[in-house]
């Protein structure tokens, strides 16, 4: 027998036999878009960018029915810059597998263990109501970033956000709880095991309770406390994250909204938005409006160019416009519009524009627009 043939067969006879074990996914996007991002006072970027409406990502997803009710599942997904085609985390050193990495156990009747890189619960909470959820210049995750002096900053210091516990946790074990009667419970804790901000550890404990019996109505609140490290032998400093969200279907369209708050020692910022969601006989017709608002004072970890004081002053208010018009179930082709404007010490902007600071864009605003088109498979 040829040896083609010989390992097509043993291929063969495996993936039979996984299959009847097991079910394992490979999925995932490919989200192309041009964009147009215009800093005012700064300058203006043209670019073709990845992950205007959903993150271009390559994933792995397993799962094993063991009897009983119970199964074990695993996955593993990467974040793919599509227009560069280029993989993995862009900040962390040697993490491939940034989207998500976990093994998990559960029981219909009594829930499910999960252990590895997941989105935290809060994190779920604030992003779940975004009609963008949390991608692109469309992101209600634009109203904050540790680059402002405020909370964040303080206790991560200026690592990406994607290395704060602001979205993904590592090192985490989660408890889920079935829903009952439309209730559900989420219990996790993320071990730091001594490292440093800048590899994206910390040390968190959350919480998060919700409501969604498969109706039109739906709320849920999270609350996580963390506590990381920004230099060897430095302090180690504690950041309070609460969120809320509610959301209702009238059916012509669906309205929603959610609040989050980030609290250190001595500074404190409030972020909200609400949104709403108009389905089209082709698409889907959606924006929101959102601030965030610091007070409190700055007093380490300051970003460049600032000094220590007061950030009662610093905001910003942003709106989204967008639409996506459904080629397939799984191809769409989308158009988005955002304006951030900021105010006292704030310099915040848009993703894919000209890079900004403290001296040259605090209070100004960021414009983008952008066209693209989204493949899942």
């Amino acid at each position: 027998m040829k040896t083609s043939t010989l390992l097509a067969a043993i291929c063969a006879a495996f993936a039979a036999t996984a299959h009847a074990q097991s079910s394992v996914t490979i999925y995932g996007f490919v989200d192309v878009g041009v964009r147009h991002v215009d800093n005012s006072g700064v300058g203006t970027i043209n670019s073709v960018a990845s992950g205007g409406y959903r993150t271009s990502r390559l994933g792995f997803r397993g799962t094993e029915d063991l009897g009983g009710g119970m199964f074990a599942g695993f996955k593993l997904e990467a974040a793919v810059g599509a227009d560069t085609g280029t993989a993995g985390s862009t900040t962390v050193t040697s993490q491939f597998f940034n989207r998500g990495s976990y093994v998990e156990l559960g029981n219909k009747a009594y829930g499910t263990v999960r252990l590895g890189l997941d989105l935290n619960p809060t994190y779920v909470t604030w992003f779940e109501n975004d009609p963008w959820y949390g991608i692109g210049m469309g992101s209600a995750g634009n109203l904050f970033n540790t680059t402002q002096n405020g909370p964040l900053r303080a206790v991560f210091g200026g690592v990406s956000n994607t290395e704060t516990t602001t979205f993904y946790s590592r090192n985490m074990v989660q408890y889920f709880s079935p829903n009952v009667g439309g209730f559900f419970g989420v219990l996790a804790y993320a071990f730091r095991e001594d490292a440093l901000t800048s590899t994206g550890a910390a040390q968190q404990g959350l919480y998060r309770l919700g409501y969604n019996a498969g109706g039109p109505f739906t709320a849920a609140f999270s609350r996580s406390t963390s506590r990381a490290q920004v230099v060897a032998a430095g302090p180690v400093s504690r950041e309070l994250d609460t969120d809320a969200n509610v959301s209702y279907n009238f059916g012509p369209v669906k309205l929603a909204g959610a609040w989050r708050q980030f609290k250190a020692d001595t500074s404190k910022q409030n972020n909200y938005f609400i949104a709403a969601t108009v389905p089209l006989p082709s698409g889907n017709l959606q924006g929101w409006y959102g601030r965030s608002k610091m007070s409190g004072t700055a007093t380490v970890n300051l970003a460049p160019g600032t000094t220590a004081g007061s950030i009662d002053g610093d905001s910003a208010t942003m709106w989204v416009l967008g639409y996506q018009y459904f080629l397939s179930k799984r191809t769409t082709l989308y158009t988005t519009v955002a304006r951030l404007s900021n105010h006292g010490h704030s310099f915040l902007s848009l993703p894919g524009g000209p890079a900004v600071t403290f001296a040259n864009f605090a209070g100004r605003t960021s414009t983008g627009l952008e066209v693209g088109l989204s493949h899942a498979f």
